[in-house]
């Protein structure tokens, strides 16, 4: 299939020269490159969890620009309006007209910031529904997120228990890249933290992230257990799955499709689909000092993460099972990359990606 694409798509490399920036918001951060929105970390305190979402993929607002109109996701607390007033963070609004930097709302003599704003159709994450059905399965496959089932016999995955942020704090708030670190209690049966995730998120220009996790036991040892579901994730929209999209996914050891590297252990896998008529793909990465090699669980209908407690549950019980344990003030430290571009593997230069997260994330 040839897939539709903008010139100036297949031009991204790691060498883009972009501004990237953050927005601190009450309970949000809103991340931005070169004015146009990439995402929003969602402090998570109207949810089980903490997660990124939307994110958008390259070249999403050149579209809506290029159609003229469409459907966009507020991406801003109290974002402003043209002629005052604000509009609702998460409402999505139908945009008639395009005049950058504004974009007139449909049926209101108003208008919104491009910066404002994600366009719907250039998602790169699954969209957020409150119920599960035959179209929508997973609910708790929200953007992009860290959790798992088993910890101390608690299943955060399946968001039967809570992950709650305690605090943010921006490093580096513009730049070539931005950096900030959150800090969120895996709580316990009584409400109190079972663990503390200590993560530092970076951004670059390019539109890779690194999650750097230190992640420390209080109060009792505490055991992740052998299990498919985790670790460190990322839901693709309906489009992009592979069992749709006939598009390829890639890993680093040069097999491709997910029935083939589900499971498997590598540098990385490359998801690759249509976003709004245009090829991208996400690229989740692994770090070569990790405590052991991490398993991909990778799927055609689109769910792509990775994790390193599960040496039996990915191998179908060939490996012995190998849960981990901190004890009590103990720490463990993980750290995982995600990649989202435009183009295919070779295009958007993944192995070069690659080595821009380990070099990043190293000592």
């Amino acid at each position: 299939m040839r897939w539709i694409t903008l010139a100036t798509l297949l031009m991204t490399s790691l060498s883009h020269a972009g501004e990237v920036a953050i927005v601190r918001n009450e309970h949000t951060l809103k991340i931005t490159i070169d004015d146009e929105v990439f995402s929003v970390y969602n402090l998570g305190h109207d949810y089980a969890k903490p997660f990124m979402y939307p994110v958008a993929a390259p070249g999403a607002l050149e579209q809506l620009v290029a159609a003229g109109h469409g459907e966009v996701f507020v991406a801003q607390e109290q974002a402003p309006l043209k002629r005052g007033g604000t509009a609702e963070y998460g409402s999505i609004l139908s945009i008639e007209k395009v005049e950058l930097p504004w974009l007139k709302i449909a049926g209101q003599d108003d208008a919104i910031h491009q910066h404002d704003v994600i366009p719907v159709s250039g998602f790169i994450t699954r969209k957020i529904e409150s119920e599960a059905s035959k179209e929508y399965d997973h609910i708790h496959h929200k953007g992009i997120w860290m959790s798992i089932d088993e910890v101390n016999d608690i299943r955060y995955w399946a968001e039967k228990g809570v992950i709650r942020n305690s605090e943010v704090a921006v490093d580096q708030a513009a730049g070539d890249r931005v950096t900030f670190n959150v800090t969120n209690h895996w709580l316990g049966a009584v409400g109190e933290p079972l663990l503390i995730e200590a993560t530092r998120i970076t951004v670059f220009a390019d539109r890779l992230l690194s999650y750097d996790t230190t992640f420390t036991a209080v109060g009792e040892s505490v055991t992740f257990d052998d299990t498919k579901e985790g670790l460190f994730g990322i839901r693709l929209p309906n489009a992009m799955r592979e069992a749709v999209a006939n598009a390829p996914v890639v890993g680093s050891n040069g097999e491709v499709g997910s029935k083939l590297l589900w499971g498997k252990s590598m540098d990385w896998i490359d998801y690759t689909g249509p976003v709004d008529g245009r090829l991208c793909g996400v690229t989740v990465m692994d770090h070569p000092d990790n405590f052991r090699p991490s398993r991909y669980h990778v799927r055609d209908y689109g769910l792509f993460s990775i994790s390193p407690f599960g040496e039996s549950s990915y191998t179908n019980g060939a490996q012995a099972a190998a849960p981990y344990t901190i004890e009590k003030d103990g720490t463990l430290r993980l750290r995982y990359g995600l990649y989202v571009h435009a183009g295919d593997t070779d295009s958007a230069h993944v192995a070069d990606a690659f080595r821009q997260f380990v070099d990043a994330t190293r000592p």
